[in-house]
C-alpha cells in the first residue's frame, strides 16, 4: 500500500510541475525580434527573394488575428514559381499553446484549400510543412525538407539562451 501511495504522490508531483511550467523552454531566449530571426533564417537559406507580410496578409490570406501575437514575421517568396514560406510568431497573452494551435490551423487551412492542378510539384512542401516551438516562439516552414531543416536549425540557434 505504501508503494502505491508513494507512486501516486510522485505522479501528482510530476503532473503539477509539468503544469506549472507551461510550454516555455528555459533554454530559449524571450527577447529576440521575430524579424531578426526571420532575417537570420533567410540568410542561412540564401534567399533574398522573400518579403515580409503585414497585418492585412495575416488577416485575409492566413485568417489569423495579429493581436493574438506579441510579435511576428511571415516571409513569402516574391519571385519565381514556388510556395516557399515561413513564419515566426511570439506568443501573446493567450500563450504559446494558442499560438501553436493558430499556426497549425493555418497550415490545415492551406491544405484544405489547395487546388491539385495548381503547381502539383509544390504540394509536398505543404504536406510536409513543419512547426517548431522554442520558448514563447512558434515557427512554421513551408519549404523543401532540407530547407526546412536549415530554417528550424537557425530558428533554434537564434533563440539559444
Amino acid at each position: 500500500m505504501k508503494k502505491i501511495t508513494v507512486f501516486a504522490l510522485l505522479c501528482a508531483a510530476l503532473l503539477a510541475l509539468a503544469g506549472c511550467g507551461g510550454s516555455e523552454d528555459p533554454g530559449c531566449r524571450d527577447d529576440v525580434a521575430a524579424a531578426d530571426i526571420a532575417e537570420q533564417v533567410c540568410t542561412a537559406l540564401g534567399k533574398d527573394d522573400m518579403v515580409a507580410m503585414d497585418d492585412t496578409y495575416l488577416q485575409n490570406a492566413m485568417q489569423l488575428d495579429s493581436s493574438e501575437f506579441s510579435d511576428y514575421a511571415v516571409m513569402v517568396n516574391s519571385k519565381g514559381a514556388n510556395i516557399d514560406e515561413f513564419g515566426i510568431f511570439k506568443a501573446g497573452d493567450s500563450g504559446v499553446s494558442a499560438a501553436e494551435e493558430a499556426v497549425r490551423g493555418y497550415l490545415q487551412f492551406r491544405l484544405d484549400t489547395w487546388m491539385p492542378e495548381y503547381m502539383p510539384e509544390e504540394l509536398p512542401k505543404l504536406e510536409n510543412a513543419g512547426v517548431r516551438v522554442c520558448g514563447n516562439y512558434v515557427m512554421y516552414a513551408i519549404l523543401s525538407d532540407s530547407e526546412a531543416e536549415t530554417a528550424f536549425s537557425e530558428f533554434e540557434s537564434a533563440l539559444e539562451a
